[in-house]
Parts: structure tokens; sequence; C-alpha cells
């Protein structure tokens, strides 16, 4: 199974995230992905000027575990959670000697509580906020007892840390954990405050709240966690910091990717063989005159002449004559998955390429086709398609071995495309036009936007579907996403 989700991440690049779960129980998990990209012609994107390596220079591949899903409750009793698996660990190093395996366990413990602990907020967060839209209920107080046992059960190992024979390096994880815990509840509190302020609900029954968030951030200033320049207007230092905090406890779930050319073998054997016949036909030709005409003879240096032009345009022509051939059963890339320990978990093959609209299936076609503007919308003024192909396997056997997580199933495929070489050729973003109103011209501004459709067709153990977006953008970047609802099709 795949879910997908398309959002915009910054003001020129789109985010396409595939989750691909761990399904089989056979050998490896098999999934195929296909993103058109329907591009205006008048922005001038075609497969002159913008060729493989611009494409993959503004694709930007991240691949990583997908973070468990636990609940609050899950959390603190579960004994094989996050939480009782770093306890045990600490006791491990208070009483034992340190080794190598236990400190690499003690750090991956603490990011992985970290990692799991703000999936679990996000899912609640957001089940909360639908609660209030279909119940018109706010929150149990439970909810924030839970999150303040959670706090307090990581906080008591301090005490043992400091105690422990670990180097002072790693001893400061703890405290990385726990101000990135503490940012993180700080983050799903407020945008939880900010929804029921924004629904209307009594400021009494949010006190609660409120008081935690104050709490949480009194602790963060005594512990020096949240300290900047006075002079840092911006928060600049700030920002950075806890960036840098979020990468280093993320990471945990982030895996290595060793990126390979596809075919690299083949091609240089092709034009090996290429070269040969060039070799074999130059010199035929040499020898035929020899025959005819001897040696030190003009028409027999000629003969020689004409035979090594020929054997270059040969060698060439034959050379790219085989790859252009073979170039639809070869991906452009092979990314081997590996997880820190080197094991290959997974490989993600990738192929870009222009193709023309009657190349494309029937039902691609259908679903272009729907809410077009006018019938002429590509067939008058055209648009140029690219065609990104991924091809994903997944084998179970190595998947998730080096994380102590039994409920670790799927991959997460974060694909960011970046379009600002598309704004090169786009008009200006505000457009004046006029009209007729009660007998006078009125001049008014409007938005200059260009759409480029995306059409991802997903292919799993369960069959095939479609998704379609539409990105609106303007010479400014990206405006918004619209989701294009398809007819089912048989």
């Amino acid at each position: 199974m795949i879910k997908d989700s398309v959002k915009i991440h910054d003001n020129f690049s789109l985010e396409l995230k595939s989750i691909y779960e761990n399904t089989s129980k056979k050998r490896k998990t098999n999934y195929d992905t296909i993103t058109y990209l329907f591009i205006p012609n008048g922005l001038n994107i075609n497969n002159q000027t913008y060729p493989n390596s611009k494409f993959y220079n503004d694709v930007k591949v991240y691949i990583r575990y997908d973070a468990s899903e636990y609940t609050l409750d899950d959390i603190i009793n579960l004994k094989t959670g996050p939480l009782k698996q770093l306890i045990k660990i600490v006791k491990k190093i208070s009483n034992d000697k340190i080794s190598k395996d236990y400190s690499l366990e003690f750090e991956s413990s603490i990011k992985m509580l970290g990692a799991i602990l703000n999936n679990t907020l996000r899912l609640e967060t957001n089940s909360l906020i639908t609660k209030y839209a279909t119940e018109n209920s706010i929150f149990d107080t439970d909810y924030l007892v839970k999150l303040k046992n959670i706090l307090e059960y990581y906080r008591a190992l301090f005490p043992q840390i400091e105690l422990s024979n670990l180097e002072d390096n790693l001893k400061k994880t703890i405290k990385y954990g726990d101000e990135y815990m503490s940012n993180t509840i700080n983050y799903y509190l407020i945008k939880l405050l900010d929804f029921y302020k924004n629904s209307k609900v009594e400021e009494v029954k949010l006190k609660e709240i409120l008081l935690f968030i104050k709490e949480e951030q009194a602790y963060r200033k005594f512990n020096n966690y949240d300290v900047t320049n006075e002079d840092d207007y911006y928060d600049e230092t700030l920002l950075h910091k806890r960036s840098q905090l979020k990468k280093y406890i993320e990471g945990v779930l982030f895996l290595n990717r060793d990126v390979r050319k596809e075919g690299a073998i083949f091609e240089q054997s092709v034009f090996a063989i290429a070269a040969g016949l060039a070799m074999i036909i130059s010199t035929g030709i040499a020898f035929y005159y020899q025959q005819v005409y001897g040696n030190f003879t003009l028409p027999f240096f000629v003969a020689l002449v004409v035979g090594y032009m020929l054997k270059d345009r040969i060698k060439s022509s034959i050379g790219l004559l085989f790859i252009s051939k073979a170039s639809s059963f070869f991906y452009d890339y092979k990314i081997k998955i590996k997880d820190p320990e080197n094991n290959i978990i997974g490989v993600i093959k990738e192929n870009f390429a222009f193709v023309p609209f009657n190349k494309l299936g029937p039902k691609v076609k259908i679903h272009r086709a729907k809410n077009r503007f006018i019938d002429a919308d590509y067939d008058l003024f055209g648009e140029q398609i690219v065609q990104y192909k991924k091809k994903i396997v997944i084998f179970p056997k190595k998947f998730g071995k080096e994380i102590s997580d039994d409920r670790l199933k799927s991959i997460v495929d974060i694909t960011r495309i970046n379009f600002y070489r598309f704004i090169a050729q786009m008009d200006d973003p505000k457009k004046t036009y006029s009209i007729l109103k009660k007998g006078k011209i009125i001049n008014r501004v409007g938005n200059k936007t260009y759409h480029i459709n995306v059409i991802q067709k997903l292919y799993s153990e369960n069959g095939i579907e479609f998704k379609r977006y539409r990105v609106i953008m303007t010479r400014k970047g990206i405006k918004r996403i619209e989701t294009v609802a398809l007819d089912t099709i048989k």
C-alpha cells in the first residue's frame, strides 16, 4: 500500500511524499510510481532547454523510516515502547561497564523517543481538532497529565546519566532530547491552543494549556535552552539551533543513499562494440583500396582519410543508437538504501524523460482532460510532459534490524521538485486589464498565473491508483495546490 501526499515546501518547491509499507511476506516488496508534470509550452521547458542533468539538479530525495505510531499511553506504559527501552539502557549504563554498543543504543533510544513523540503528538493534535469539529468537545485534561508524565520519567534519568561513565559528549545527548521534546510539545500545544481560540472556545477552558506552555517556557529558560543574543532581532540563532536539533534527533530515522548510474557497464560495453564495428569497417575500406591501388598511392591515402572519418562517425552513431534503444530497459540512477550498519534494506531506481501526449496511457489522457478550462488547453498551444518514474523494492529481512522497534513497518520517500527554472519565461505576476461598467472604462489588476498539472500513477500489490493535482504558480512562486477529483475508470 502507498500513502501519498503533495504539498508546498517553499515558494518554488513541490514536495511529493510517498509512504511505502513493508507488507510483503515474500523476499521483497515491490512498488512503482510514475509522476507526470504537464508544463505549459510558454515556459520554454523542453528536452533541449531542460535536459536530464538540470532535472536531477532540481530534484532532492530523502529516504527515511516512517516513525511508528504510538499513543501517549503506549509511550508511558508499553514495555517494548521507546520510553521503557530508554530506561532499560540507562540502567545497563549505570550498572555495567560502558561499551560501544551500549553508547550507540543509548543515543539511538533518545532520538527514537523524540521522533516517536513528535509523530504521536502530530496524530493526537489532528485527532483533537477533528473531534472538536465533529463533536464540539475540547481535550480531556488527562492529555496534559500524560505529557507531563513522559517528561517527568525522562527527566528523572538525568542524575543517573551524570553519575555514569559515559563520555561528556554522550551525556549531553539526554539534554538535547529534553530540549527537542519540550520544543515539540510547545509547538503542538500552541497549534491546539490557536485552533481553540479561533473556534471561540472560552478562555477559562484553555487555562491548563496556557499554564503548561508557560511552565515549559520557564523550564527552557532556566536550562538555557532558548537563550539568544539580545541583538538577534529575528531570532536567527534560536531558529538555527532548533533546526539543527530537529535534524539531529530525527536523523535516527534517515537512511543512507548510495546513488549510482544505472546500466553504466552496459553503456561502456555498447560504446566498445560500436568502436569495434567502426574499426572493422574502416580497416576493411583500407584493405580494399590497398589491394586495388597498392601502397603509397594518392587513392590509398584518400581512402585512409575517408575511412578514419567514417570510423569516427560510425562509432558515434552506432553508440547513440544502441543507447537510445536501451534507455527503455534501464533507469537513469539506481539508489541503494542502506541503514547505519550498511545493510541494504531497499533499492530505488529513477528515470526522467519527456514524452508526447499520444504516448500516454488512455487513463492518464482521460484524467488530464478532466476540468480543462478550454478544449484546446493542450491540443492548440501544446504542453511539454515530463515523466518521472520510480521503481521501489524493499527487502523485509533487513528492514529495521538496527532499530529496536517492532512497530516499524514503512519507508518514507520525500521528493522535492524545485520549479525555480520555470519562472524565467513567465510574465509579471500582476497584469492590468480594462472593463466597461456603466459606460465607464475601469482599469483593474489581476494575478497572472500558470497551471502545472501533476498526475501520479501508483502501482502496489493492491492495484493501480491515480491522483491529480493542479499547481498554481506566478513569477513569485507557488500560490497554492488544488486537488482534482478523478472519475472512476474501469
